[in-house]
């Protein structure tokens, strides 16, 4: 009489069949699919929209150097008196005056506040582009992680339910053996406990998977929903140029593009302190007018480096008939002796040697984050090699316990022990080629990311 398989059989049969047809049914996403959607990333989209503020500050700081116009004016009434200043009675009428005019300004000079200012947004705008490109290699380096684990977790399911399937089959050989007396109690309670043990490593895969997908979703910002994943690491991967990827790392990183910044501001502080010790503060003017018609007048001043011109018209009882006349003026003073002006370019001259060393260890840390992880790449390649191998000797243990089986001296249980040995020898293999190909990622992201 032939026994009905055990009710653990059966559920099982009944989950792995469900499983089955639901990855059938489910939508399957590449990783380049993934990638395709990076711009929507919660961390890119903030990158970005500093990229975009800072292109603002840029075009506005751009917009600064011209010209800048402006119009003002002025009115005044005196009432009527009878008093004179001199004391005696007479009628004086009221009378209203005012001026109106117009202002032109220009920074002229290179070390005009306008000019700086476009110098440092071009250097915000420089670093707010790394940022973002930092952010989109860094999220694409997420997206992968999440993805191989994703592909990885898929294969511990399938390779879960093989050893289940083995161990259920063990389990019912030694309850059939104790039946019949050739098995103890022992023995039975092992393959138990192998049994529980499968089920407990199907049950953590299937949380791997989810956890993945999870992780996905949330680098991404979006839902995928149940897709499968296809994509596999590349089987070869070819180490890349380091001398090459140094030169990147030392001239391009977020760090040492920050280090960059930090150097120039300090210098043009420098260049400013130097500028108000070496130049009096000088300003020059001259105008023409003064009748009627108004009086135009132009200015400069040398420190702040700027160029300046009005037009004013007198209104009402301010204008005159008298002649126009040329005028001109110099004004200035010259610091002779000033301990906190001295104490301010001392500072300033600090402040720049300590930037330079700054973007000195900036420039190192770059290049000692790409030799280390190019050392690291080498060693997980050999690792890949190493798993290749071992798949490759599990193979050779198929084929000798199927060599058993067909002289008679095996069984099918130890094929399929040897069968499951090889798959996870290629489960193996596949997390040394996961592992490999993200080394490789983060090297090419330490240097600036793939050209």
């Amino acid at each position: 009489m032939t026994r009905p398989p055990p009710p653990r059989l059966l559920t099982l049969a009944l989950l792995l069949g469900a499983a089955h047809a639901q990855t059938a049914a489910a939508p399957d996403l590449t990783l380049e699919q993934a990638y395709a959607q990076l711009a929507q990333a919660p961390s890119v989209t903030r990158a970005a929209l500093s990229v975009q503020v800072a292109q603002q500050n840029l075009q506005a700081a751009r917009a600064a150097l011209g010209l800048t116009v402006s119009v003002s004016g002025s009115a005044s009434y005196a009432g009527p008196t009878t008093t004179a200043s001199d004391g005696t009675s007479a009628a004086v009428s009221g009378g209203l005056s005012g001026t109106a005019g117009a202002n032109v300004s220009l920074g002229l000079l290179p070390w005009s506040s306008s000019q700086g200012s476009l110098r440092a947004s071009e250097r915000s705008l420089a670093l707010a582009q790394a940022n973002l490109r930092d952010a989109n290699l860094s999220t694409r380096l997420n997206v992968a992680q999440a993805y191989f684990s994703a592909v990885l977790a898929t294969q511990d399911i399938t390779l879960a339910g093989r050893t289940l399937e083995l161990r259920q089959r063990q389990l019912t050989v030694a309850q059939a053996q104790q039946v019949a007396g050739n098995a103890t109690a022992e023995t039975v309670l092992n393959a138990q406990s192998a049994v529980q043990a499968a089920q407990n490593s199907v049950t953590q895969a299937q949380a791997s998977l989810d956890s993945a997908r999870r992780t996905l979703d949330a680098t991404l910002g979006s839902a995928l929903g149940d897709v499968t994943f296809s994509t596999l690491p590349d089987a070869t991967l070819t180490l890349p140029d380091l001398t090459a990827l140094v030169a990147r790392a030392r001239a391009s990183s977020s760090d040492v593009i920050s280090a960059q910044n930090a150097l120039a501001s300090a210098q043009e502080s420098l260049e400013q302190d130097q500028r108000d010790a070496r130049l009096p503060d000088l300003t020059a003017s001259v105008g023409y007018g003064g009748g009627a018609a108004g009086t135009v007048s132009a200015t400069l001043n040398v420190r702040q480096g700027t160029l300046g011109g009005s037009y004013s018209l007198p209104l009402g009882d301010r204008a005159s008939s008298g002649g126009n006349r040329l005028t001109a003026s110099v004004s200035g003073s010259y610091v002779v002796y000033s301990p906190a002006q001295q104490a301010a370019l001392s500072a300033a001259q600090a402040g720049v040697t300590q930037a330079g060393l700054s973007l000195t260890v900036a420039q190192q840390n770059a290049e000692l984050d790409v030799r280390s992880r190019f050392v690291t790449l080498q060693t997980n390649q050999s690792a890949v090699q190493t798993r290749a191998a071992q798949v490759q000797a599990a193979q050779l243990g198929v084929q000798t316990a199927q060599a058993r089986l067909d002289a008679g001296t095996g069984t099918a249980d130890d094929l399929a022990a040897a069968t499951l040995s090889l798959a996870q020898a290629e489960r193996d293999l596949l997390s040394a080629r996961i592992t490999a190909q993200l080394s490789l990622t983060q090297l090419l992201n330490a240097a600036g990311g793939p050209q």
